[in-house]
């Protein structure tokens, strides 16, 4: 590998050090741990958005004559807006504790 090439791979290294290191001080800093406990609450409320969403689809679905009216649409879109916000959150969540930057508490 050239010397410019293991420079960049180095510098890209510190880098991903750096950014581990301000992420972990700054979201510990925040949100030092949590339980399992805690955390239960928010993903019931995923949950219960996502059966909200598949709800309405079907009771749109049977009681459906045609395709839905604009305010059914808008209706769909903010469930679904609500429920994709909800998993990004769940899922920034679990990257967090992935990667270290808030503790898990076992109880």
């Amino acid at each position: 590998m050239p010397s410019d090439e293991r420079d960049i791979g180095r510098a890209r290294m510190q880098m991903h050090d750096i950014l581990r290191d301000i992420n972990r001080e700054t979201i510990h800093d925040l949100v030092p741990n949590v339980s399992v406990a805690e955390l239960t609450p928010y993903f019931q409320l995923v949950a219960k958005a996502r059966g909200m969403y598949i709800k309405r689809l079907i009771e749109l679905a049977h009681g459906a004559k045609g395709l839905p009216s604009d305010e059914q649409v808008r209706e769909l879109n903010l469930l679904r807006r609500s429920y994709d916000e909800l998993i990004h959150g769940a899922q920034m969540i679990e990257t967090a504790i992935e990667r270290g930057y808030i503790d898990v508490d076992k109880k």
